[in-house]
């Protein structure tokens, strides 16, 4: 879709991409978790709600939001695209905080749902955190990285070998 999407002018790509970052940001981040919490209540299932916790899950969810908003930036300057699959980076963004993680964002991600689980303590929400951080997995070995390697090629490689996946874990080989 991405070079479908180029051959519209610049104000409406931004329109397109505007809208698919926002429905997609409103359903994962807001819509699902509050389904999530709601069933939780309704199954009678676990809930470890504390003072600490909710302490905890506001720091997680600013921290989380500011690595994310940071990390969305730096493709916006520097790879000259968007975190969106629909209109990705068109430079390889290497530096700032994805000399330590080649997926900032989704740490972000996964950062701000798990904060969700810390100040409520519903069980689900762990749980909808955990199938987002398997999605992720899964759409960053199979679409995302193949993705990387065509468009970067040995660059892309060489920064594999160099930056683990995520923070501090790292394959015996390279993606």
């Amino acid at each position: 879709m991405s070079g479908r999407l180029q051959s519209f002018p610049p104000a409406i790509r931004r329109a397109i991409v505007g809208s698919w970052a926002a429905i997609f940001i409103v359903v994962i981040f807001g819509l699902v978790p509050e389904w999530a919490a709601e069933l939780n209540g309704k199954l009678g299932w676990p809930r470890w709600q504390t003072s600490g916790g909710q302490i905890m899950g506001v720091t997680l969810f600013l921290a989380s939001l500011g690595l994310v908003i940071y990390c969305s930036r730096l493709f916006s300057r520097i790879g000259k695209g968007t975190p969106v699959p629909i209109d990705p980076p068109r430079e390889l963004v290497v530096s700032g905080l994805y000399r330590f993680t080649r997926n900032p964002i989704y740490v972000g991600q996964v950062g701000i749902l798990l904060s969700y689980f810390a100040y409520s303590g519903e069980l689900l929400l762990l749980l909808h955190a955990a199938a987002w951080f398997l999605g992720v997995q899964s759409f960053i070995v199979w679409v995302e990285e193949p993705g990387l390697r065509k468009r970067f090629g040995a660059a892309y490689i060489e920064y594999t070998r160099e930056v683990p996946r995520w923070i501090g874990i790292r394959s015996r080989r390279s993606v």
